[in-house]
């Protein structure tokens, strides 16, 4: 499942902290194609088989504070995907392309993890950007169907923690 042995540290002084563009086109692009990354950082694992809390987030360093990157399989086109103890779910207003020299070169999703069952489950801090690419950016032989198939549902998710405010510094808004 995690193939955390890929990933390697960034080096001392440098956070692995990229742009939404940058992930697409540097990253999620190249790694569907099969060339080297630039960093070689992202581990891969199924995102979706679990909750955050259970994800291998060791897997991955070099980042930022309470922010993980992972390539996996896309989330299924359902509004809800359920694990063995919650469900994420889609925010509607959570989806926008990302731009990139003035093309459309991929997708992000929002989906927040909810503890329990659906729609009675309990909202919890953890979100997942999902990351997808435009077809039309990555142009591949129609007869390469694993690569294919790779562009159809690979993707790389930001997954983190959303902070809240703590009480005493609302008093001052």
């Amino acid at each position: 499942m995690a193939s955390g042995a890929q990933a390697t540290n960034v080096p001392t002084g440098y956070r692995f902290s990229p742009n939404d563009d940058d992930l697409i086109v540097h990253y999620l692009k190249k790694k569907i194609l099969g060339q080297q990354l630039p960093a070689d950082v992202i581990p891969t694992t199924d995102v979706y088989a679990s909750s955050p809390d259970k994800l291998p987030l060791d897997d991955f360093k070099g980042g930022v504070a309470n922010e993980w990157f992972f390539f996996s399989t896309r989330s299924e086109d359902a509004d809800i995907i359920l694990t063995e103890n919650g469900y994420y779910a889609v925010d509607p207003e959570g989806t926008a392309p990302i731009a990139w020299k003035d093309k459309i070169v991929g997708y992000a999703k929002t989906l927040t993890f909810y503890q329990g069952s659906p729609p009675n489950g309990s909202e919890t801090d953890w979100m997942v950007e999902e990351f997808s690419v435009n077809a039309e950016f990555v142009p591949i032989n129609k007869d390469d169907l694993s690569t294919q198939e790779k562009k159809a549902n690979f993707v790389v998710c930001k997954i983190y923690r959303v902070e809240t405010e703590p009480e005493w510094d609302k008093q001052f808004e």
